[in-house]
């Protein structure tokens, strides 16, 4: 028998059925939660993809070729949101952790966790480094015995082009435009939010993911390399040093110019950062 659980939210008119990955063989599309202040996860489906950007691509980067063919052998699964402040708040009630503060630059002060800006429970989690975020995924595979880590690069942009190959997997909002405000929340407070957005305030891509372009960036399990010369094919995080101080970040933020929310852009930072516009996601075996 299949094992079901409804979540009902005040704000919504109807409830979302989130079906147990393992009560019955995933398919894609499958949504399901493993406890009650886990993230939602979406199950991703098993294939290739071609990782990077063409040369001729506005905005491409060194660091965003050379292209190579990326497959992933089976599914897995992945947040289909951000990791919500609330869901952090849940686990650092339950554990009892300190999130360090940090962040000096003037209006953006991040205090154990918190930014400056107000944050609602459903707004994405923020300021917390990569560390941090490991023992995030820890504590939730210890707490549901289940396979969380963070996601790898390859997996986020696989997640982030859902069968698209272009820059995006939507349209410009007007033609000869390069502006997505109807699909992500980018480049301050042109689409209705000064700050970020709760998860889910615009529309989900074929792969059932959401603010895959904007909103936050999201650490990335990588080690930090220039170009992708010896990246690995099977979709793995690539971790030659686990004592790497740099990783990978991927999705744009609310305050960028839409240019850096393209499926195949790449940035890094000091695996120390932490900030208001930096998040993340977490993905599952299945």
């Amino acid at each position: 028998m299949n094992v079901s659980t409804w979540l009902c939210r005040p704000a919504q008119i109807t409830c979302l059925l989130l079906v147990s990955a393992h009560a019955h063989a995933a398919k894609p599309g499958d949504v399901f939660q493993d406890c009650k202040d886990c993230p939602e996860m979406v199950v991703l489906p098993a294939g290739s993809y071609l990782m990077g950007a063409p040369d001729d691509e506005l905005g491409r980067q060194p660091d965003e070729g050379p292209l190579h063919t990326v497959t992933f052998a089976k599914p897995f699964a992945m947040s289909r949101y951000q990791v919500t402040a609330g869901e952090l708040d849940a686990y650092i009630k339950a554990t009892g952790t300190v999130i360090s503060s940090g962040d000096d630059r003037p209006g953006r002060w991040c205090q154990a966790s918190k930014p400056s800006y107000p944050q609602g429970p459903r707004q994405p989690a923020v300021c917390v480094d990569y560390d941090e975020v490991q023992a995030y995924t820890r504590w939730l595979a210890k707490t549901t015995g289940k396979p969380y880590r963070m996601v790898s690069e390859a997996e986020r942009e696989y997640a982030a082009r859902a069968g698209s190959s272009g820059p995006f997997p939507f349209p410009f909002d007007e033609p000869g435009k390069y502006q997505i405000s109807k699909h992500a929340n980018t480049y301050g407070p042109r689409d209705g939010y000064a700050f970020t957005a709760p998860v889910g305030s615009y529309p989900a891509n074929a792969f059932g993911m959401y603010d895959m372009h904007g909103n936050v960036y999201e650490w990335v399990a990588d080690c930090y390399h220039d170009s992708y010369q010896g990246a690995p094919a099977d979709g793995s995080a690539w971790v030659q040093d686990p004592q790497c101080i740099r990783a990978h970040m991927r999705g744009n933020d609310w305050g960028e110019p839409p240019i850096f929310s393209r499926s195949a852009n790449r940035n890094d930072r000091l695996k120390t950062t932490r900030g208001d516009f930096l998040g993340f996601r977490v993905a599952r075996e299945l």
